[in-house]
């Protein structure tokens, strides 16, 4: 039996709406998925802060989770430190120092305005901003009964010189003998270096540097059914190894790219009515996007008229020319 829109029941709208289905996250701490080493690295951070006053650097390039790893890390370390988690389209020291200045001395917070966060401060306001944020940190009778401070800062753009430098000083101090402010850096990296980690099984871990690399088949599969499960149980295996191969093979094994395709593939589904999710609905999910015609128009379209006159007045030049020898 054919149903229209108007007969399509409720819990097989909720199913396919791509704003409540299975594979959309939302940074969902619940929905973590702990394959391809994500939980080892999540383990590993949680265990070693407190250990060492390094700062520990996740990379991974777009869609990799990393924002969702950061969401996890700030949930696991709630009760046991202070967390300031600033998620960013751009850093600077400006802007990285107004930041702290309003968590941790807000009554210094006008040392750096916001809109000298924005355009740059000078060495003398950096300095001046620096000197309050490290007597907070390093005034034992005040940070005696406080919980320690863990920094977690997850951007798009690289951090530069002069914000490491910053991150690497307030990571040095100490009080009590225990480190008073721990520092997570996420970075984003090109698709290129996240493939190459992506070959090899060692680069989970050098020194405090993390990868989040793509996953391979086996856990594309894995994530699949993980996300099922989380959503309906009785829909755990609902992606067959035949979909699991294509999605792999789409996606390439970028978080970001598998939900995106699942998504999609559930809406389409949900537009002819499908009882369930089928290969065919994957395959339209997939195809490449249309290319865009360019609206710039060539050169002899967009230099017409010139074009018409020059050659008018080349007829013109000839026919004269032709008179002139005829005499």
């Amino acid at each position: 039996m054919n149903y229209n829109e108007s007969t399509v029941e409720t819990g097989r709208r909720h199913y396919y709406s791509s704003s409540q289905g299975p594979f959309y996250n939302a940074n969902n701490i619940f929905m973590f998925y702990g394959g391809g080493e994500r939980g080892e690295i999540v383990e590993c951070i949680v265990r070693s802060l407190g250990s060492d006053d390094q700062i520990r650097h996740v990379r991974g390039e777009r869609g990799s989770g990393k924002t969702m790893m950061s969401l996890v890390i700030s949930d696991r370390l709630k009760h046991r430190f202070n967390i300031m988690r600033y998620d960013v389209p751009d850093i600077s020291a400006s802007l990285l120092l107004r930041h702290l200045l309003i968590e941790l001395c807000p009554q210094k917070a006008d040392l750096i305005s916001a809109r000298q966060a924005q355009v740059g401060v000078g060495q003398t306001e950096i300095d001046a901003a620096l000197d309050g944020i490290v007597i907070q940190l390093s005034d034992s009778d005040r940070n005696y009964s406080q919980k320690p401070y863990v920094l977690i800062l997850d951007s798009q753009a690289d951090i530069d010189m002069a914000s490491t430098r910053i991150l690497e000083l307030l990571s040095s101090i100490k009080v009590n003998g225990e480190v008073a402010m721990q520092c997570i850096v996420f970075h984003r990296v090109s698709d290129e270096s996240a493939r190459a980690a992506g070959m090899h099984s060692n680069t989970l871990r050098t020194d405090n540097h993390f990868w989040l690399r793509r996953l391979t088949l086996a856990e594309i599969s894995d994530y699949l059914r993980h996300h099922m499960l989380l959503f309906d149980f009785n829909q755990r295996d609902l992606f067959t190894r035949e979909m699991a191969y294509f999605i792999a093979d789409r996606s390439e094994g970028v978080l970001r790219s598998i939900n995106t395709l699942a998504r999609n593939a559930f809406t389409i589904a949900n537009l002819e009515d499908a009882d369930k999710l089928s290969m065919s609905h994957l395959l339209m999910a997939g195809l490449p996007a249309r290319a865009e015609v360019s609206t710039e128009s060539g050169f002899l379209a967009r230099h017409r008229g010139g074009v018409i006159a020059l050659i008018g007045s080349c007829v013109v030049a000839s026919a004269i020319a032709a008179v002139v020898f005829m005499r």
